[in-house]
């Protein structure tokens, strides 16, 4: 089979797009809905893009951002939308965000009818020509998001469900207003157990808790992890994958300057030797199959 990276993508393409609605959530976070037919019709579940805001000089790098959803739609007044006039071509895409630096809170001020530059869609996400087998294969695909995390998961969610494929979303954030974008998966899943560290809804404390009691209590089945989220909590689902009947992908963060894969500052460590050891998440990732992964311990700035 061949090997799928953004490289080999030749939809990517870098736009200035217009902000059609910023809308504020609970806990910080945003739904960011952006105007742009080419980029939205090429996008690909666990796909990410590369946002700038135009004139700012104090803002230099832009910012990855996992693409959340893509939806039909014209931008007001333009007369531009669906060609084919049947409502359902893709024309907006969304991105989640929670505002952590500066960069985001920049973001926070934009309001419809702005412009931002945005490189899109880049990376290697969830592409089903390479799990859809082990996903088919096993009893349930369960979908394991820490905070905004959740926002590499709902393209994947609603590829399976189309596929014919139970799944089932666990999700883990510090309070229960971090806990957003739950409801969206409703109509892609059987089930959703939530969890906050501060005990304010769900489980009291990380999400990996009742996901290790749901494996448990259910040895006999087999399980595909699709896993977004805080470098620590994707290796404690990496470790609860290698029990039997149980496989792992993980979508990584890393620090990102370009997201072509040019700059390899966001290079982690792999399995392979010599230059092999190490691969690139903007480029042979974001998604990685977790045994494939060398599980050391990182971090990742706030931006």
């Amino acid at each position: 089979m061949a090997t799928f990276t953004s490289a080999n993508i030749i939809w990517m393409s870098d736009e200035t797009v217009v902000v059609t609605e910023n809308r504020p959530l609970t806990g910080g976070h945003f739904l960011l809905s952006l105007h742009s037919p080419r980029q939205a019709l090429a996008t690909r579940p666990g796909q990410f893009a590369m946002l700038r805001l135009p004139g700012r000089s104090d803002v230099l790098l832009r910012r990855p951002m996992s693409i959340y959803d893509v939806k039909p739609g014209a931008l007001a007044g333009s007369g531009n939308g669906d060609p084919s006039g049947s409502g359902d071509f893709p024309a907006i895409i969304q991105l989640l965000y929670k505002v952590v630096g500066s960069g985001t809170q920049l973001m926070a001020d934009l309001k419809p009818r702005d412009e931002v530059e945005m490189l899109a869609p880049l990376g290697h996400g969830f592409f089903e020509e390479e799990y859809l087998d082990a996903a088919r294969q096993a009893d349930e695909v369960l979908h394991v998001a820490g905070g905004i995390g959740i926002a590499a998961l709902l393209l994947p969610a609603k590829s399976l469900a189309q596929a014919g494929v139970r799944q089932r979303l666990f999700f883990g954030a510090r309070t229960g207003l971090d806990l957003v974008g739950a409801e969206d998966f409703a109509p892609w899943v059987a089930g959703t157990v939530l969890a906050t560290e501060d005990s304010s809804r769900g489980h009291a404390g990380y999400i990996t808790r009742p996901l290790e009691e749901y494996l448990e209590r259910r040895r006999e089945k087999r399980f595909l992890l699709l896993v977004c989220g805080p470098w620590a909590m994707l290796q404690a689902c990496a470790e609860l994958a290698r029990r039997p009947g149980c496989r792992c992908l993980v979508s990584m963060e890393n620090r990102m300057g370009c997201g072509l894969g040019v700059c390899l500052g966001c290079c982690i460590h792999v399995e392979g030797q010599g230059h092999g050891s190490y691969e690139r998440v903007c480029t042979e990732g974001p998604v990685f199959w977790a045994e494939h992964v060398i599980w050391e311990r990182e971090s990742v700035p706030k931006i």
